[in-house]
């Protein structure tokens, strides 16, 4: 006799459970990617017939969001308004235009962002012809963000994306209105979280620790810590970039195939120092010459994945700092005790890699590494 295969259950501890994976196109609507709960019975043919009725009103709900969706996305778009203009470009082209022209030498993270924030659009608004989206418009996809919980900080962050790509698009094809998504009112909520450095006996305590462990991911959190270079910095430095044969031991922070840099001042170079002088040197005492970039798991693919490594050493520095305090902070901390010493505020920038703070301060070859070196030591 052919038995069929009960769908959507589970048994534990004698009782039947409910259990479905939410669809991926569905997964932004719901706080889980599975939908699980106990169906109250022992019995397998009532926990079989309401597994199949619960199914059903789930799939009719989600071809409900579905058809919202496309209202949204397809509909609209035929729909004009009587004072609208149509231009013939819907926000989608103007997307595919702006990444196509503009983004051909910018990093994938450019790509990443334009496509992310013109997507909030569409889901919200539709994708409209340009001519077809109003201030109010604007007003409503403002109201949804707060909605869903953005801090306005990054409101205003996927606003001035936004307005980049439409601004763009309006030039470009000389098109005659006006971008509906400028000027849009954001309230300052004060809702952003600061991120606070890590105190200077906090500093010491973990380089202590990283020094003991002595392993690759210690050694990178030590570099971080006496350096202040960001993530990826860290995490896309090759084995040429760092220097030891000198009378000024340093590191070079420079643009390379696997990674690019923040700004242009970015590009600098670094005495090395306390913790980080421990940790290059240990670092290009584990080196092989055949491997081209230190951090070798990170660099396996076309582009250095800092992600993963600033997932892996949060998660190690959660226990010794504080809630609000990661990886980058050791960054903000560099800032302030280089701060606490009197350290001139363009040298500060020089060695963090910051904007400059003055027109002037742009102008000359800027400070030399045994200038740099002299405050860091102090430093430290």
């Amino acid at each position: 006799m052919q038995t069929t295969e009960v769908l959507y259950l589970f048994k534990r501890c004698g009782i039947y459970y409910f259990s479905r994976r939410v669809p991926l196109d569905i997964q932004g609507e719901y706080s889980t990617k599975r939908i699980s709960f106990s169906l109250r019975t022992r019995n397998k043919r009532t926990a079989s017939l309401g597994a199949a009725h619960l199914a059903s009103e789930l799939d009719s709900y989600w071809s409900g969001i579905r058809i919202k969706r496309m209202v949204k996305k397809h509909i609209h778009r035929y729909t004009k308004k009587p004072d609208a203009i149509l231009v013939g470009v819907s926000i989608s082209e103007a997307l595919e235009y702006y990444l196509r022209i503009k983004g051909q030498t910018k990093p994938q993270l450019f790509h990443q962002t334009a496509t992310r924030n013109i997507t909030y659009i569409i889901n919200e608004l539709g994708d409209r012809d340009l001519g077809e989206y109003a201030s109010s418009d604007a007003g409503k996809f403002r109201d949804a963000l707060l909605k869903k919980g953005l801090i306005t900080s990054s409101i205003k962050r996927v606003f001035s994306s936004i307005k980049s790509v439409v601004n763009f698009s309006i030039k470009e094809n000389g098109l005659n209105i006006i971008n509906p998504f400028l000027g849009v009112y954001v309230p300052d909520l004060d809702d952003t979280i600061a991120r606070k450095p890590i105190p200077i006996h906090t500093i010491h305590k973990i380089q202590k620790i990283c020094v003991s462990t002595d392993d690759e991911l210690r050694h990178m959190i030590a570099l971080i810590s006496d350096t202040g270079v960001r993530m990826a910095e860290a995490v896309g430095i090759m084995a040429e970039d760092i220097v030891l044969d000198n009378v000024t031991p340093h590191i070079i922070i420079r643009p390379n195939a696997k990674r690019r840099l923040k700004t242009k001042q970015s590009e600098r170079t670094i005495p090395l120092v306390g913790s980080s002088l421990w940790a290059a040197t240990r670092l290009m005492e584990n080196h092989t010459d055949e491997q081209e970039y230190i951090f070798k798991r990170y660099n396996r693919t076309e582009k250095s994945n800092a992600g993963s490594a600033s997932a892996a050493l949060n998660k190690w520095l959660k226990p010794y700092v504080e809630d609000d305090m990661v990886i980058h902070s050791f960054r903000h901390a560099l800032r302030d005790r280089l701060r606490k010493i009197e350290c001139p505020s363009d040298v500060i920038d020089s060695i963090g890699g910051w904007s400059k703070g003055s027109i002037g301060e742009n102008y000359g070859t800027g400070y030399t590494l045994d200038v740099l070196y002299k405050w860091m030591l102090k430093m430290v």
